[in-house]
């Protein structure tokens, strides 16, 4: 029995949404982190938190917090990161990823922090950006205070640990683009051919009834008539 167009439509959609996405309107989405630094060996990633993700109607293209639950294993986590990179040396990064179901680490969007700034901060917040079918496209990753160059304090001022923050969560759903608004099509011939436009009509062409209206008024009213001269009156009576 041949499916119909729109059941095959839909089972082509279906193929290509994530299984978790389809379990239910709840979808748990697991972050990780870790550190690196170009001198040193890659750290592998280690569990940050989780959260779960709503509806997807129900998340705002600006923006909507949801609760995140830190790993068990964080602060154990963050001691490992402090020695195998020390947060004071140069080129040492803090990275923040989100999993992405049935994808390759390649595949996941990630979020790159200076490690020395990690140590004066008390807050962060996260803002995952998600497709049309729930699926995790971009990572934001800030954290506070930060000064406004982005320059990493003295040595002297840095600690040597990664601390725990403060983190809040932030879904936000992908956006539409405006539709453009096309013109239409110019006229063709059955040739194929474009019709070529009709040329616009000059000043005379446009309005030649309206002067002609104005040149027999005109010429119908005929000259105006000299007026007489009242002392030549009395001599041409005699």
């Amino acid at each position: 029995m041949q499916l119909s167009t729109r059941s095959l439509l839909a089972t082509l959609l279906l193929g290509l949404v994530p299984c978790a996405y389809t379990q239910g309107d709840h979808v748990q989405l697991h972050l990780r982190h870790r550190v690196i630094h170009p001198n040193l060996p890659i750290t592998t990633w280690s569990e940050f938190g989780s959260i779960a993700v709503p509806s997807l109607p129900s998340i705002s293209p600006s923006g909507t917090p949801v609760t995140f639950v830190p790993s068990e294993s964080l602060l154990d986590g963050l001691s490992e990161f402090a020695e195998h990179v020390d947060p004071t040396l140069d080129e040492a990064f803090y990275q923040v990823t989100v999993q992405r179901p049935g994808m390759t680490e390649a595949m996941w969007p990630v979020s790159i922090m200076k490690g020395c700034l990690m140590s004066m901060s008390t807050s962060s917040s996260i803002t995952i950006h998600l497709s049309p079918l729930g699926e995790p496209l971009g990572l934001d990753y800030f954290v506070s205070s930060v000064p406004y160059n982005g320059l990493c304090p003295p040595s002297s001022e840095t600690s040597k640990s990664y601390p725990v923050h403060n983190t809040t969560v932030l879904l936000k759903s992908s956006r539409s683009p405006p539709s453009p608004s096309l013109r239409a099509p110019p006229p063709l011939t059955p040739d194929g051919a474009p019709i070529p436009p009709v040329p616009e009509k000059s000043f005379l062409q446009k309005y030649w009834m309206y002067i002609a209206v104005v040149l027999v008024t005109l010429l119908i009213s005929g000259a105006p008539e000299e007026p007489t001269n009242s002392r030549n009156a009395p001599n041409a009576a005699k």
